[in-house]
């Protein structure tokens, strides 16, 4: 064993010495990822911390049991989930070059030795059967940083699968909500054209009764029927798209069609989110993408660095111990000892370009990911600053609508009395009639689209992420 540290001592001098003999040529500055402070306003009123489960802030127990059947069936959560332990088996494999490798082997071979071959007689001639039984070892001495910066690369992409992971969920659980918000909506437009329809025929039935008694003309009347047909076309269409929201639904838990028909009406509450005027820089750590990015920021310098190390001389320890012998019999006696060291040293000399184009590759690719992270962290505050600007504006224009419903329910109202009493003719009914039923689809979206913009705000401060 002396021997062998004898042999190592000059081999690492001369790896020493050896180090920076490959150039790696001009390289361009690095990118600089964005600083998130330089995006947000720096307030004293922290950012509303979003719980893990937040969507149970509606009150709705059948959305809570669809999100979570849909955590556990939908393929796309099943599929970011693989590529989540497939990374991190890879970043398992990686970590192993940090250890030296050793392996058992056993060969077992019978050969004819040739007359006038290398081995001389008595042995030239004969058939014999040769034994060999022995651990080998093989360890990459890490001088210049090249294994810790490949496990290092292996770890980023491990925490960059992990992460996407947290973002699939997050987009899952967001769409269920979402849709579910639609499902909400299809039912209240059901609702609505059901309405419509019961209006239109009870203004039928009035035109019909005024046309017997002379008031009215067939003209009024077949408008009214015509109308009629109308509303019941609203309805068909209404209940048309209740059924393929459903379908949606079913899709997003991981279900058939099928499982559409056994979901019953949404009884979805009000939930209010307070959010300060201006947004810390803190939001970027509650985002699961965002982090996703800058841990791919953190694989490609590793990368960079993996790279680098291809210009410096590469060391390696090789050793051997065992027995071998030609007579199966004798194998482990103690005259039949072999062993070996072997370190040897490999450095690049020329190598046509081929470690500057890689190194530059590296160095490109890892302006992509901070290119990538930048542009996830601008849409971040983009995305959270569009739902506050969208819910304060949707308060104004909700408070707006529903006094506009009440005043043209008074006007329809008002308009059938008089037509009843002989006061004003059908066309003023008609329009205060149209009027009004185009109200109430418009509150009905509005209030859908508050629900809506709520999910995308959970969504955009990172679903409970950060929490």
């Amino acid at each position: 064993m002396r021997s062998a540290r004898l042999l190592v001592l000059p081999f690492a001098a001369a790896v020493a010495l050896l180090a920076g003999c490959a150039a790696t040529g001009p390289r361009a500055a690095p990118a600089t990822p964005v600083d998130a402070a330089t995006l947000a306003g720096v307030g004293t009123v922290a950012m509303p911390v979003v719980p893990d489960r937040w969507w149970s802030a509606f009150g709705d127990v059948q959305l809570d049991a669809l999100i979570d059947e849909a955590s556990k069936n939908a393929p796309a959560l099943a599929q970011a989930e693989a590529r989540v332990r497939a990374a991190q088996a890879l970043a398992e494999a990686a970590g192993a070059a940090r250890y030296p490798g050793v392996s058992a082997a056993a060969d077992v071979s019978r050969q004819r030795l040739s007359e006038r071959g290398l081995v001389p007689p008595p042995f030239g001639g004969m058939t014999i059967n040769q034994g060999q039984l022995g651990v080998s070892l093989g360890y990459e001495l890490d001088v210049f940083g090249r294994t810790r910066a490949t496990i290092a690369q292996a770890r980023g992409q491990a925490d960059a699968a992990r992460l996407d992971g947290d973002a699939a969920r997050l987009a899952l659980t967001s769409s269920v909500a979402r849709t579910y918000v639609q499902f909400d909506r299809a039912w209240r437009l059901v609702d609505n054209a059901k309405e419509s329809l019961a209006a239109r025929r009870a203004v039928l039935d009035l035109t019909t009764q005024r046309v017997r008694a002379g008031l009215d003309t067939q003209l009024e009347v077949e408008t009214a029927r015509g109308g009629v047909a109308q509303a019941e076309g609203e309805l068909a269409q209404a209940e048309e798209g209740l059924q393929l929201v459903g379908h949606q639904l079913a899709a997003l838990v991981g279900a058939g069609p099928g499982r559409a028909a056994s979901l019953s009406r949404p009884s979805l509450g009000s939930v209010a989110l307070t959010v300060p005027e201006q947004l810390p820089a803190d939001l970027v750590a509650r985002r699961p993408d965002v982090a996703a990015q800058r841990a791919r920021i953190e694989a490609a310098g590793a990368d960079v660095r993996v790279a680098r190390t291809q210009f410096y001389p590469n060391a390696n320890l090789a050793a051997f111990a065992g027995w071998q012998s030609i007579d199966l019999g004798e194998l482990v006696t103690g005259g039949t000892r072999i062993w070996n060291v072997a370190p040897a040293l490999r450095l690049p000399l020329f190598e046509g370009g081929r470690l500057r184009g890689t190194l530059q590759a590296r160095d490109a690719q890892y302006d992509a990911a901070v290119a990538g992270y930048d542009q996830s962290v601008l849409d971040a505050f983009r995305e959270v600053a569009d739902a506050v600007t969208s819910l304060r504006a949707l308060d104004r224009e909700q408070d707006a609508n529903r006094a506009a419903l009440a005043s043209l329910q008074k006007a329809f109202d008002l308009a059938t009395l008089r037509y009843r009493s002989g006061l004003s003719n059908y066309l003023t009914v008609l329009v205060a009639q149209d009027r009004l039923l185009a109200q109430r689809r418009l509150v009905v979206d509005l209030e859908s689209r508050r629900a809506d913009l709520t999910v995308a705000l959970h969504r955009a401060l990172g679903g409970g992420f950060g929490a």
